[in-house]
């Protein structure tokens, strides 16, 4: 007699949430943003096609969740490369070769959480994790010696920052700079990091 399993007989509830975000970032991969669905994102992960409506709610949900789970590993690894770079200008320059490190490994969750359109900015839990982030960048900034920058305001600096990565990122995402490497790419944000710098001295 064939016995059908549901989802939950096969998954536990929080091994089930991971393995739909997993089919997200691989339909991101694969297909882009556009062909994320909920039963697209069921299919993969081998669920019933009402599974990710019982975790999630909608799409919106869905990469609400994604987007949340990317600003935690985003967190994290910005976080452990300002641990081990140390303060002032070499955990600040640590800081920002993550980013683009991050970028270029992580596509699919980039291509989604700086995208407003595709997610829930008032979540509560993507808020708190966004926020950790940028957070994080923030102590960096503080942590430098701004006595050579006019009236510095360490937000505008962080902004000023997160702005040059995210675009050289961008760009290379989109084939714009698709000739150079990510070496070329953390050269490129190190030197305009370093002219920044200077032309305030």
């Amino acid at each position: 007699m064939m016995v059908c399993m549901s989802s939950s007989d096969t998954y536990h509830h929080g091994d089930l949430r991971n393995a739909l975000l997993d089919a997200v970032g691989a339909i991101i991969d694969e297909k882009g943003v556009g062909a994320v669905s909920l039963r697209e994102a069921a299919r993969r992960a081998g669920v019933s096609h009402s599974a990710p409506g019982h975790h999630f709610g909608d799409k919106l949900g869905l990469l609400t969740a994604f987007a949340e789970r990317g600003f935690e590993l985003f967190g994290s690894g910005m976080q452990t490369a300002l641990d081990e770079a140390g303060q002032g200008r070499p955990g600040f320059d640590a800081i920002g070769i993550e980013y683009l490190r991050f970028a270029l490994e992580h596509r699919a969750y980039f291509e989604v959480m700086f995208r407003a359109e595709l997610h829930d900015s008032t979540d509560p839990e993507l808020h708190e994790t966004s926020h950790g982030a940028f957070g994080v960048l923030m102590r960096a900034v503080d942590d430098m010696d701004l006595s050579a920058y006019e009236n510095p305001d360490p937000l505008h600096l962080a902004i000023g920052a997160w702005a040059t990565v995210h675009g050289l990122a961008t760009l290379w995402l989109d084939g714009a700079i698709s000739q150079f490497t990510d070496e070329d790419l953390f050269t490129v944000a190190l030197n305009v990091f370093a002219l920044q710098a200077s032309s305030e001295e």
